[in-house]
């Protein structure tokens, strides 16, 4: 669960090589190296792009898919696209990817970990383990301690998927303390409808 990150965040768009379609007024890119691997996020310089995938569809059926109110508690702080670049690049907790193991798969933010949230569901050694990599301390009489917990944001696909509110509210459930968890609700549409890198996990972007 341990992240070591080398941030190099880029300030000026006057390098050699600057990108047209900035992020921010002054920042083209993000680069970051995490677990050996190195990530540069971008916008997309096509002039065309659009999307063509499965995050193009704007009619999903319900249930399941309903949209999701903007923040999950009045305590959790709802993240657009900015605070998540700088949570990762600034490495302020752990990114989460909260998705089933096979829409992580196909598509992901760089340097998520996927953590499915049906494991935060119910008690399982699974889930005791992810807990204590996440700073709790499991104490005698089945409760948890998290005074020492991470502070962790959490993704899914969108502000239709309720993959990453489920798994936030799971763990308000078990204690996990609220201002210690962020909720990026744009997820994998938004963050690919402004043409930002995504990664194939264990393969090319």
């Amino acid at each position: 669960m341990k992240k070591k990150y080398i941030i190099t965040i880029i300030v000026s768009s006057l390098l050699a090589n600057a990108n047209e379609v900035e992020i921010t007024k002054g920042m083209p890119y993000v680069k970051i190296e995490a677990n050996g691997k190195s990530y540069k996020i971008e916008r997309t310089q096509e002039k065309d792009a659009y999307l063509t995938n499965t995050f193009a569809l704007t009619s999903r059926p319900s249930p399941p898919f309903f949209i999701e109110p903007f923040g999950v508690s009045k305590n959790v702080e709802t993240y657009g696209e900015l605070e998540v670049l700088e949570f990762i690049s600034k490495n302020q907790g752990v990114f989460i990817d909260a998705r089933l193991e096979n829409w992580f798969k196909k598509s992901a933010i760089p340097t998520a970990v996927n953590i499915p949230f049906k494991l935060f569901l119910s008690s399982s050694k699974e889930r005791k383990k992810i807990l204590e990599d996440l700073g709790g301390k499991h104490n005698v009489n089945g409760t948890w301690d998290f005074s020492d917990a991470k502070i962790i944001l959490l993704y899914c696909n969108g502000a239709w998927c309720g993959q990453s509110p489920t798994a936030i509210k799971a763990l308000m459930d078990i204690g996990y303390p609220e201002k210690k968890m962020k909720y990026y609700r744009g997820g994998m549409q938004t963050w690919q409808l402004l043409g930002l890198t995504t990664i194939v996990p264990g393969g090319k972007k």
